[in-house]
């Protein structure tokens, strides 16, 4: 029996089938049971446990069957056949049983897989019993061949030898050509096997192999490194472009679904690729930079490729272990944060902080916040860092000088789990940091979840006394939606906004529009990443409340008296 590319990815099951299978083989194993005059029928797998797995069946089968003695039974009687086609026996007290072997997984037959029909004592199977379990025998034992033939392809250690064997045949060339290695996967496995079961994932990848043969050049070389993964290899010579274009025919076989019994069902593929020697001059770095293009062409969602780029490779090798190493970080304290300040435009004066999470990765350095919060978001550890920075940055309000605000972001993660009021809470509780000095601030570059869960909480997390304001406005999801639903104090507006200002009418006319809509609705405006006197006079003249950016101060470390104008 080989194994199921599809179970690669979930744990070991057995799998019952007491009703009929939408596939044709229902209707087959149906059929049997007439044709046999028995009670039941039933495709059975006995591992070296002895205890049957039923894989696939008609009739009524009897409870005995499923209980380690009808394993040892059958393979009792199937041990006596003395090359005879058939085995048959009495089966507990009531039941008769014949049956033939699909195939033997082991020398000593304590395991194996068979066709059975069984009886009720007083009843009699048909002359035609035995002529139809041969046939559909054979028939099962064929397509398990045939299906053995489709993904009977090269594993992983096969695809390092012939990835090595590329290489230095490459070199050898008078005139050094380049190949591509190109990682392929079938996107969203786990959900096409928790929707309509592994044997239905398993077509899919036959049938994906299929058409990936149909579509490969001649000397390319195509192999199986496990659950729903591909490796090919172009021949050498093979171009850049030329690759891409090969990518692009293999994302195109998908765009018909794969037809089945139960009906038509659709599937997608991702790539990533790397080309020898430009990306990479080993076979490990060339399979890394392939897999980091992969894992950014998931990114978005499926379908996609991508080509390894030096950035892309360096990010994944970053993120290598970044779980472990960031767990340790918020357990040893070894986050930080900068600060930026925020100045009324009216004033000129400060009139608040933001909090900037910062980590010095050991071994690594200072590591991209873009980068590390957003794999925390994807890994389920964001609250770890998000409970860290906001108690951090209410303990260093405490110590200024001055009662400035102090602004926080938080994942809206919180939102959908309603866990921030709580949080805010208990912070406040824990610091004795007055309310009204701590902004929450949420991006709108992420799902706020349901809305109306994440009004109740961000109402609970108002009622406390915090104020709340959304982050990088104009960025992200539905912005007049949340304008209206959310009790907000303020939106800080993206730097997308403020960076064409003075140059492009169209962005000159969008901020004053937004400026307008904010206070007839009475919620302040700040403005991010003003880098000019000129973009600081327009705003202040529209009527901009607040702004930052690095025109008015750089983020900076100190806590304890950020930047100079504490004023």
């Amino acid at each position: 029996m080989t194994g199921s590319p599809a179970r690669d990815v979930q744990e070991k099951t057995l799998h019952e089938y007491s009703a009929p299978s939408p596939d044709s083989r229902s209707l087959l194993f149906r059929l049997l049971l007439a044709a046999t005059g028995g009670s039941a029928v039933a495709l059975l797998e006995i591992p070296a446990n002895g205890i049957p797995s039923i894989l696939q069946s008609a009739g009524s089968l009897p409870v005995a069957l499923y209980k380690r003695d009808a394993g040892e039974m059958i393979l009792a009687a199937e041990q006596k056949r003395n090359g005879k086609a058939f085995f048959s026996c009495p089966f507990f007290k009531d039941w008769s049983l014949i049956g033939r072997p699909i195939a033997s997984r082991s020398d000593d037959g304590r395991s194996g897989q068979f066709l059975v029909a069984l009886r009720l004592n007083g009843s009699s199977f048909l002359p035609t019993a035995e002529d139809s379990l041969q046939d559909v025998a054979r028939q099962i034992a064929g397509e398990a061949m045939e299906e053995t033939g489709k993904s009977s392809l090269p594993d992983r250690e096969e695809s390092l030898l012939v990835l090595q064997q590329f290489i230095e045949r490459t070199g050898k060339l008078t005139r050094r050509a380049v190949f591509s290695l190109i990682h392929l996967n079938l996107d969203h496995l786990s959900l096409i096997n928790e929707r309509y079961g592994w044997d239905t994932a398993d077509l899919i990848l036959a049938e994906m192999i299929r058409r990936l043969k149909s579509v490969l050049p001649e000397g390319a070389f195509l192999s199986s490194i496990g659950g729903g993964h591909f490796m090919v290899l172009t021949p050498p010579g093979t171009t850049a472009v030329t690759t891409r274009t090969l990518v692009n025919a293999i994302l195109q076989i998908s765009s018909t679904p794969v037809p089945l019994d139960m009906g038509a069902v659709p599937f997608s593929i991702s790539a990533g690729w790397s080309v020898y020697p430009q990306d990479a001059e080993d076979a490990n770095q060339l399979i890394l930079a392939a897999r980091a293009a992969l894992t950014e062409a998931n990114r978005n969602g499926g379908g996609h490729e991508r080509r390894a780029t030096a950035e892309l490779t360096n990010t994944y090798t970053i993120t290598s272990n970044l779980e472990q190493d960031l767990l340790k970080a918020v357990e040893d304290d070894a986050l930080f944060l900068k600060w930026m300040p925020i100045v009324d435009t009216e004033s000129q004066k400060i009139v608040g902080h933001e909090a900037l999470l910062r980590w010095m990765r050991p071994g690594h350095g200072e590591v991209a916040p873009n980068l590390f919060i957003r794999y925390a978001e994807e890994a389920g550890m964001i609250e770890a860092l998000d409970s860290w920075s906001l108690r951090s940055a209410c303990l260093a309000a405490l110590r200024w000088p001055a009662p400035l605000r102090v602004c926080v972001n938080v994942s809206p993660v919180w939102l959908v789990n309603e866990r921030l009021a709580p949080l805010v809470d208990t912070i406040l509780t824990e610091t004795g940091l007055p309310p009204g000095r701590l902004q929450i601030e949420l991006s709108e570059c992420r799902p706020f979840g349901p809305s109306d869960i994440a009004f109740r909480e961000l109402s609970r997390v108002r009622a406390l006394g915090v104020r709340l304001a959304i982050d990088d406005f104009g960025a992200g999801y539905s912005s007049l939606e949340r304008l209206r639903i959310y009790p907000l104090d303020q939106i800080k507006l993206d730097r997308a906004f403020v960076q064409y200002l003075g140059e492009d009418i169209r962005a000159d006319e969008v901020m004053y529009a937004i400026l307008s809509l904010a206070r007839s609705l009475n919620i302040t405006c700040c403005a991010k990443g003003v880098e000019t006197e000129h973009q600081m006079a327009l705003l202040d003249a529209n009527g901009c409340e607040e702004v930052q950016g690095y025109l008015l101060g750089a983020p900076v470390r100190d806590s304890h008296t950020p930047h100079l104008a504490l004023t």
